[in-house]
């Protein structure tokens, strides 16, 4: 299999509900990103995976009407819902969103002052050709923000242990490149980049709808039976475990996302 297929294989993978819902709860973490991000009013900013307008829209407010903000997703339907939402929120006139392939960016050479992906690499996995096409629509002196999680690093309290481990497995087994967010330090390096910066910050779960709605919880154990990693008295003891915890107030679950930014030498 291609790596465009690999990566057109999760076409409709998730939809633009759970993508607005994951962003709510990252709000405060996106703000701190567009400040490394360094964007300026008139630049040029391209949004890899922009899903329903969920960056393309703050990003065009921050570089206004003589900016440009164009976002890609491989989803026609997120393509459509982000156009909407770009109309409704006023800045159509300076966003727009296309149908595309991070493997083949349908941009000129050197044309964005910045470029940004958040969890577009844990679909690929071999990331490099899709960062060496990110390298080439990016202005020299220009910045790439990349964002990942290590999903080796998802946990949650119980006493079904190996159970959770199982289910962090799967997880991992399950995607393409559950490693993503531990490889993005070295791609920037090994292309020379300038003003390298890496920063880890945690993705916590207090509740454990959260927990469910965002690790996908269903689908990702329906998988782990069928593959014979598990079985389901297993996994209704490890669910109970969690249910306790929740009744009892003491339900903790993280995550681990790495944003690595740098500038194009």
């Amino acid at each position: 299999m291609s790596q465009s297929q690999q990566y057109q294989s999760y076409h409709g993978y998730v939809d633009s509900n759970f993508l607005k819902i994951f962003a709510e709860r990252r709000r405060e973490h996106k703000r701190q990103i567009y400040q490394r991000m360094d964007i300026r009013p008139g630049q040029r900013i391209l949004d890899i995976g922009c899903g329903p307008g969920t960056d393309t829209i703050p990003l065009a407010h921050l570089v206004g009407q003589t900016g440009h903000v164009a976002g890609i997703d491989q989803d026609e339907t997120m393509v459509d819902e982000a156009d909407r939402q770009a109309k409704a929120s006023g800045v159509g006139g300076w966003v727009e969103h296309k149908v595309g392939d991070v493997l083949a960016l349908p941009f000129a050479d050197d044309h964005f002052d910045v470029c940004h992906a958040e969890r577009v690499m844990l679909h690929l996995s071999e990331p490099a050709p899709a960062f060496a096409e990110i390298i080439r629509v990016t202005k020299p002196g220009g910045r790439i923000v990349l964002l990942d999680l290590d999903g080796a690093s998802f946990s949650v309290e119980t006493p079904e242990v190996e159970t959770e481990r199982r289910i962090a497995e799967a997880w991992i087994r399950f995607h393409n490149n559950s490693y993503a967010g531990r490889q993005l330090y070295g791609l920037f390096k090994k292309h020379r980049f300038r003003d390298v910066s890496v920063e880890i910050s945690p993705l916590l779960f207090e509740s454990l709808a959260a927990y469910q709605q965002i690790f996908r919880l269903d689908g990702i154990a329906s998988k782990a039976i069928e593959a014979g990693m598990m079985t389901r008295d297993e996994l209704e003891r490890f669910e109970a475990s969690l249910e306790k915890a929740e009744e009892m107030g003491g339900f903790f679950a993280y995550g681990i996302f790495v944003t690595v930014v740098g500038s194009k030498p």
